[in-house]
């Protein structure tokens, strides 16, 4: 029989989200929106990667998003190899040790091999979950009450069941936590829709939130849309920097100051926490802090007054949780009350927790019909279709010129950024509104591509989910003439950027040489591209071969740290010249474009003098970018437009007698 937790008896049969009823009304009204993923054979992974979950402000809408109570644990993976069973950390340490008897419970399920995903958590007496119970256990505290809450299978025997739609999943693991009937592991039921009902319930009896999860999606290690977490008070992990002496009768610390990390790295401070420590506790975290203490303030800046010169400072590498009644406009914390210090997760992601809006049902960009506005693309930052296209619509007279008339290669990535994404070359059989589609003979078939020649056809790539445009250097005026030449200069891991500045450079002077002006703009990503505008009259080939020989030539000049050769195995410490972005078919990211990484970062244009070692390639984001634009600099790129040259006939003669 499955053992059930206290929180599932609600107060009316017509919500009872733990106890089946409810669930089982909420599954059957909503199947259809589950996914067709298949298992496939597969061996059991060797570590545990977790999918994470994005705050939200309130939770999502509609049936295809089932609901989980939030637990005030550890997250911790299980893995079940034979009789070998440990337990992982979200950040991968060993916790197999510190949960003895979980390992004992979950060494009794009928596998062999499995991945179960959940949280360890310490049951109340009232139903709720207490992460500061969680620390008397490790304190050595009883463990009765110690539970493994699991909420995800994605292993079983050789199968990768991650693969398949969250549903399917949870159908499986019930089953297989109902076959092995103890008390230790318990299966984490949950609702279908009626999100915010669940919230309010969850709230009134004092739990720390809920997790809404796409019933219809795989399993997807990393932050993304596809897990969203509602809060009902404000909580989060900061980092320790500081301490103050106790006062009167208090023992240990006075308070400790925290904070959280900043978009340029550095830590700024959050507040002073004063309250939530027991005497024991407090003793036992001065000794801590005693072993960190250093003489720097790890603050940027220094927290001011009395606090600043009279703090002791540790170096910041402890994590605690504190909950917190609300952010001042100065970014510090009010009311904040210390839960315990945590281990699973590293200092360097600790940021301020920015809750975004839920997901909604449609909104209008330009004339373009956008469908689920709120879905999260860029988890790190909280930024949504919706702004993805509101973006684009700033920024359209930048970007346009740069897209319109050419045929695309898009990077989609339906989950945003963190979760699989893929390229696509060819249209498919819809579209989005405003885009046009183009038949371009290809060596064996003819291609479809997509077009783009409108602000309201860019939003419709947004809502596809594109991330990335991708663009050929010719138009479909001119499809066999290319307007454009393109050299990519993509570094690898060990060169400085210094020296990728000196090959665009080096690039720029190959270019004069031959009497052609050229222009650089970042990748968004690592490198630089250099582009030089032409008439289109030279055909691919001849275009081919003269940026190969450019490519080339530099290469001879200086072997060690120029190649053209792409496997990346012993190219660490050289820059590949990419050429062949100037094939037939072959694409480049446009300026302007987004890139799919974490920051959100964009492809540029810049002057040349503007080439320095203070501004890399992904120096400019969805962030910044207004301002650059804003400033009174104007487009560094204005010749490029008025810019017609051609390859003189002499060197396309010698380009043919190669």
């Amino acid at each position: 029989m499955r053992q059930r937790v206290r929180v599932a008896s609600l107060p009316s049969d017509s919500m009872r989200p733990l106890g089946s009823r409810y669930a089982a009304v909420g599954m059957a009204r909503g199947r259809s929106a589950a996914g067709s993923g298949e298992a496939r054979t597969a061996r059991l992974a060797d570590r545990f990667e977790p999918q994470l979950a994005t705050l939200v402000r309130t939770p999502p809408e509609g049936d295809e998003w089932l609901h989980e109570l939030k637990y005030d644990g550890y997250r911790i993976g299980c893995r079940l190899d034979g009789r070998n069973v440990s337990l992982v950390s979200r950040n991968g340490k060993d916790w197999t040790d510190r949960f003895p008897d979980v390992c004992a419970a979950a060494a009794e399920l009928p596998v062999r091999r499995a991945l179960l995903d959940g949280e360890v958590a310490v049951l109340l007496p009232d139903g709720r979950t207490s992460f500061q119970a969680l620390q008397n256990v490790f304190s050595g505290g009883e463990r009765a009450n110690l539970v493994y809450f699991v909420f995800d299978l994605l292993h079983v025997d050789g199968e990768d069941v991650a693969r398949l739609p969250l549903e399917q999943r949870k159908t499986r693991l019930a089953a297989l936590l109902r076959s092995a009937a103890q008390k230790r592991l318990r299966y984490s039921e949950h609702v279908v829709g009626r999100g915010a009902e669940f919230l309010a319930h969850a709230c009134r009896m004092g739990l720390e939130g809920i997790v809404s999860k796409r019933r219809d999606r795989p399993y997807t290690p990393g932050r993304g849309a596809a897990w969203l977490k509602t809060k009902c008070i404000k909580r989060q992990e900061f980092v320790v920097g500081g301490f103050t002496d106790p006062e009167g009768s208090r023992l240990g610390i006075g308070a400790l100051l925290v904070g959280v990390r900043a978009a340029d790295g550095t830590l700024a401070f959050a507040g002073k926490v004063g309250t939530g420590f027991t005497n024991r506790g407090a003793q036992e975290l001065r000794r801590t802090l005693d072993g960190i203490e250093q003489a720097e303030c790890p603050f940027t800046p220094t927290p001011p007054g009395s606090l600043g010169r009279h703090a002791h400072w540790v170096k910041p590498t402890l994590v605690a949780e504190v909950a917190f009644t609300e952010w001042t406009s100065d970014g510090k914390i009010r009311h904040p009350s210390f839960q315990g210090l945590r281990e699973d997760k590293p200092v360097s992601d600790v940021r301020r927790e920015k809750p975004v809006p839920p997901p909604r049902g449609t909104a209008t960009v330009a004339g373009a019909r956008l469908t689920h506005p709120d879905r999260v693309l860029w988890p790190e930052l909280g930024f949504t279709k919706l702004d993805l296209a509101r973006f684009y619509e700033t920024i359209a007279d930048r970007i346009l010129p740069h897209v319109q008339r050419r045929p695309l290669t898009l990077v989609r990535c339906p989950g945003g950024v963190g979760t699989p994404c893929f390229y696509m070359k060819h249209s498919p059989a819809w579209a989005a509104d405003g885009l046009q589609r183009v038949r371009i003979r290809e060596k064996k078939k003819i291609g479809e591509y997509l077009i783009v020649d409108s602000l309201t056809a860019l939003i419709g790539l947004v809502q596809m989910d594109v991330l990335e445009i991708h663009t050929w250097n010719s138009t479909i005026e001119h499809v066999e003439e290319p307007d454009r030449l393109v050299l990519d200069l993509d570094p690898g891991p060990e060169v400085r950027w210094a020296q990728v500045i000196e090959a665009a450079r080096l690039v720029r002077s190959a270019f004069g040489a031959l009497k052609l002006q050229s222009f650089v703009k970042t990748t968004g990503s690592a490198g630089l591209h250099v582009v030089v505008p032409l008439v289109p009259e030279a055909g691919w080939s001849e275009c081919l071969s003269l940026a190969r020989g450019i490519a080339e030539a530099i290469e001879r000049q200086s072997p060690r740290l120029y190649t053209t050769a792409f496997p990346k195995a012993g190219r660490e410490r050289k820059i590949l010249i990419d050429y062949l972005r100037n094939n037939r078919t072959n694409t480049s990211v446009a300026a302007f474009s987004t890139r799919a990484t974490p920051r959100a970062p964009a492809s540029v244009p810049l002057a040349w003098e503007e080439l320095s070692t203070r501004l890399r390639s992904d120096h400019f984001t969805v962030r910044n970018l207004g301002k650059r634009l804003s400033g009174s600099k104007g487009d560094p790129w204005r010749a490029y437009w008025r810019c017609r040259q051609r390859i003189a006939p002499e060197l396309l003669r010698a380009i043919a007698e190669r």
